[in-house]
């Protein structure tokens, strides 16, 4: 019998090459990982003469293991084989190092990405090893496109052994330099792949990624560079890698494990800081282990932090991204992939499922045994196998439906109200503790499963008196008690126990209830009448408690801040008495009585409110009033702070609330204070009907990071209460008003509020 073989054309090297990385940043990725897998610490992508095709060049230079001639002809020139795949690479290597690496590739032809961006390759290597020696490589990729009837194991490539590189601090590692460039690589195709590449790597991993650094060096981009502000907008510097939580993004979020070498699942949904559950399940899917998902809702204010954060809409930067052994996978999180189905299915219910738009995460699949492969196309995605549609399955059952559930079934997420003149939220998503009873239908639906193993939540949820709670509850005693029986767990018995002893006091605390509110019923028709005109006299008193009790709190902080100078005061008067200093006294208790003043002042005006609701606001010019303010009276308590506020030729008039406006002023400048600033500026802007006052010092100003929260409640990068620019926005707002600030300064920061009649 004869026996025949295969004939390979030349013609080969474009399929698995130009044809099939079509991508020029996956093609960067793909030699990126290349370096990650020969134990690179550091890989430098460089261009230089960006701007002269003739001339232009991509270097990949990294410090990794380095090859030797044995290497090349073996390994590198070997076509579609891979080390990596078949577990014989580098085994003596990795038993001296401390971590082992899981590798990011294992096609055997990743190499060839260097086809895709330029015609031609000059490989220089240096093995880690005694001795070794300088490898050199030259290739020509269209030596391989002349003649399709020429075998590709025909086509020779230049090999040379150099004395000598022209590279400092080369001692051992691999150098790609790539010329005859297929693309033109301006400043801003740069800045494309420095933003692709932040999403190449899953820092928190593990893999050692973590300690792996991608560098970009473009020295034509430097000039440039130099007048950028924001780092975000430069292109040379090394890669930095953003993981979703570290955003610190307020918002509803889940967690989905496989563990236990894919025994168990356990779910983790928390809601803005908040643990709704944690629920530990036997694993259905026998192809999957060792995998998390990890996604993010998104809401208006979300996706508002995000950009500020980022610098970029959300939805630019991506959706559900999918990373293996910390690389990612391309083409899942890209704007526009829908591999998933996200959005097809959101199109089928668009009130009841989340989209691309509406989500950010990741999945992360870990291990090297994994039937989860990508196909040879690197921009592919995975190849369409069972393990596949089990992770699918997997995303949708375990993840994104429960997600589903709270956030669009139980909080309403996305059906915020706004102002259409301000923006601002008026009418938020409801909060957990807003929605308990809701909380522990979900809770009680998870525990009927029959795989559940474990359940732990916050046991708030089960304080409300209420008959759906009641129902809720009893329920939940019976799925926890089912499930203590089959486990035969004590911690479960025990639970279940704990649940039923609260779920019957409630009951008792319910009947007790009702009963007293029977015997009292006779008793409240008798002072209906005197009810009724005691709510008459007090009206406006109940509607001003009863309405906002932070405006009770603002004024709080305000008298708070006032007794504080006092308190100061007098330590200085006490002090200056035992030195003898009757000057110094003198002064401090005439600072002691203009601080009680302001006390009484702000005293007056809450109880002539309660009585009197005309004095409440005036008619009269703003601008004037904020003058006359700081320099009769603020500047005579306040020695830090050289004000100067304009006095504009024209007028504002409009009806505004006294005391807010001092409270709105005091704010500011306690804020500059404490900010070390020297000099606060306040000058007017009057365009038509609009009235903007421009509010700038010369302090510390506002760290980039913190920015977004500066106006939340109770937040605070100080020791203080975290209450004054929150009172600033919220009587803005109440003003029909907006505050934004201008952090771009050199030095200190301005905020702009415009007020409009």
């Amino acid at each position: 019998m004869e026996q025949m073989q295969f004939k390979i054309s030349s013609f080969l090297k474009d399929l698995i090459g130009r044809e099939l990385i079509t991508d020029e940043f996956v093609a960067v990725f793909e030699l990126v990982k290349n370096s990650f897998d020969a134990h690179a610490k550091k890989v430098k992508v460089i261009f230089e003469n960006q701007y002269d095709p003739t001339n232009a060049r991509i270097i990949i230079w990294d410090n990794g293991r380095g090859m030797d001639k044995s290497d090349l002809q073996n390994k590198w020139l070997f076509v579609a084989h891979s080390d990596k795949r078949d577990g014989t690479e580098d085994k003596d290597y990795r038993d001296k190092i401390q971590h082992k690496r899981t590798f990011a590739g294992a096609k055997g032809v990743g190499r060839f990405s260097c086809d895709r961006l330029g015609r031609y390759l000059n490989l220089i290597s240096i093995k880690d090893a005694p001795n070794a020696l300088i490898e050199n490589l030259k290739i020509d990729w269209t030596s391989f496109e002349q003649d399709s009837n020429k075998e590709f194991i025909d086509i020779k490539v230049e090999h040379n052994t150099l004395s000598a590189t022209n590279y400092e601090d080369f001692h051992q590692g691999t150098i790609l330099e790539i010329s005859g460039l297929r693309d033109i690589w301006d400043r801003d195709r740069i800045k494309k792949l420095k933003v692709s590449l932040e999403k190449l790597i899953n820092p928190i991993q593990g893999n050692d990624v973590d300690d792996f650094a991608i560098e970009i060096i473009a020295d034509d981009e430097l000039l440039q560079d130099q007048k950028e502000k924001d780092d975000r907008d430069k292109v040379n510097g090394v890669v930095r890698n953003i993981v979703f939580e570290r955003l610190g993004l307020k918002t509803t979020q889940i967690k989905v494990s496989i563990t236990n070498h894919g025994g168990t699942i356990t779910t983790t949904l928390t809601d803005r800081g908040t643990e709704i559950y944690t629920l530990t399940e036997r694993n259905p899917y026998d192809k999957l282990y060792d995998i998390d998902i990890v996604l993010f809702v998104l809401n208006r204010a979300g996706k508002i932090n995000f950009k500020k954060i980022m610098g970029v809409d959300s939805v630019k930067y991506g959706s559900v991204f999918i990373y293996k052994n910390g690389f990612r996978i391309y083409p899942f999180g890209e704007e526009g992939d829908d591999t998933l189905q996200i959005d097809r299915r959101k199109q089928q219910g668009f009130y009841r499922y989340l989209g691309t738009r509406d989500l950010l995460g990741r999945i992360e699949i870990n291990g090297e045994r994994s039937d989860l492969r990508e196909t040879t196309s690197r921009d592919g995605g995975f190849i369409k196998n069972e393990s596949w549609n089990q992770l699918v399955e997997f995303f949708y059952d375990k993840a994104l439906r429960r997600l589903e559930t709270y956030t669009v079934g139980i909080i309403k997420w996305g059906d915020e109200k706004f102002d259409k003149e301000t923006g601002e939220i008026i009418q938020p998503e409801l909060k957990p503790e807003d929605v308990k009873d809701k909380i522990l239908d979900i809770i009680s639906n998870l525990t009927k499963a029959k795989e559940v193993i474990d359940v732990q939540y916050n046991q708030d949820f089960l304080k409300i008196y209420e008959s759906k709670q009641e129902k809720s509850a009893t329920q939940l005693v019976k799925n926890l008690t089912r499930m203590a029986e089959e486990t035969n767990n004590p911690q479960f018995v025990k639970q279940a126990k704990a649940v039923e002893k609260q779920v019957s006091e409630m009951r008792q605390s319910i009947g007790e209830l009702e009963r007293d509110n029977a015997t009292k019923t006779e008793e409240n028709k008798n002072i209906k009448k005197t009810v009724s005109q005691l709510q008459t006299e007090n009206l406006f008193l109940i509607s001003d408690v009863t309405n906002d009790t932070k405006e009770f709190k603002s004024l709080h902080h305000h008298i708070t801040h006032t007794s504080d100078l006092i308190a100061e005061y007098i330590s200085i008067a006490i002090e200056a008495l035992s030195k003898g200093d009757n000057k110094r006294v003198k002064e401090s208790l005439q600072y002691i009585e203009i601080e009680n003043q302001k006390i009484l002042t702000l005293s007056n005006f809450v109880s002539k409110a309660k009585f009197d609701t005309k004095t409440t606001k005036i008619n009269d010019d703003i601008i004037s009033f904020v003058y006359e303010y700081i320099n009769n009276l603020y500047v005579i308590t306040h020695k830090k702070l050289i004000v100067n506020v304009e006095k504009a030729s024209f007028k504002f008039v409009t009806r505004f609330v006294p005391i807010e406006m001092i409270i709105l002023i005091d704010n500011l400048l306690n804020n500059s204070e404490k900010a070390k600033a020297q000099n606060v500026s306040i000058s007017w802007v009057l365009e038509e009907s609009t009235l903007t006052m421009h509010y700038a010092d010369d302090g510390h100003g506002i760290k980039q990071e913190v920015l977004p929260h500066v106006f939340e409640y109770r937040f605070s990068t100080t020791n203080g209460g975290g209450l004054g620019l929150y009172y600033v926005k919220e009587i803005v707002n109440k003003m029909k008003g907006s505050v934004q600030i201008d952090n771009s300064k050199s030095k200190g920061v301005e905020f702009i509020i415009t007020l409009k009649k």
